[in-house]
């Protein structure tokens, strides 16, 4: 991984307000209950890895169709602020470009897809910046789907393995779990 900074360093918020999914409407309707489509939403693992392969962070999130979406569609937020688009989205064929402005800064996020998207795919993002001397920030996402999500969950709801508290993606809602998250089975 080229650059210091990580999308992983804090958990669950940081994966998700840093470079997982960035709410759309549709997104948010089908955190509310309200989509169109009546979907099991399902627990997906999302192993964020570095340039060697290696798993530094794992992610469990309770995905619907809306959720899925925005993994092939990954925004940046950098320090928590959102990154709004100034030119339309490219999304053809496993590939997925975007330009955006935060904090004064231009952002131009490439991403490319391989694998079954219904199941098992890897997504590598690349996010580079305008700022002078500025590093280009580069990551692997490796995402499973496991099973049905954890009583209570519901789409948008991500932890950590270890955690007892899970942070919606979409809502920014944060409920505190009865015991810690287990870790997925390899």
């Amino acid at each position: 991984m080229r650059g210091r900074g990580s999308c992983l360093l804090i958990g669950a918020t940081a994966l998700l307000s840093a470079c997982g999914p960035s709410p759309t409407s549709s997104t948010k309707a089908s955190a509310s209950g309200a989509s169109p489509q009546a979907e099991a939403p399902e627990l997906w693992s999302i192993d964020a890895q570095n340039d060697q392969g290696k798993v530094i962070k794992t992610i469990l999130i309770c995905a619907d169709a809306a959720v899925r979406q925005s993994f092939l569609r990954p925004m940046p937020s950098p320090n928590g602020e959102p990154c709004e688009l100034i030119a339309p989205t490219v999304q053809t064929g496993g590939r997925f470009a975007a330009r955006c402005k935060s904090g004064g800064r231009l952002l131009d996020v490439q991403a490319e897809s391989s694998g079954d998207q219904t199941r098992d795919f890897t997504v590598k993002l690349l996010i580079q910046s305008n700022v002078k001397g500025a590093e280009a920030f580069q990551q692997t996402l490796h995402y499973r789907r496991l099973e049905a999500c954890p009583t209570g969950w519901s789409a948008g709801d991500a932890a950590a393995p270890g955690d007892q508290q899970t942070v919606n993606a979409v809502s920014g809602a944060v409920r505190q779990l009865p015991s810690p998250v287990q870790a997925p089975a390899s």
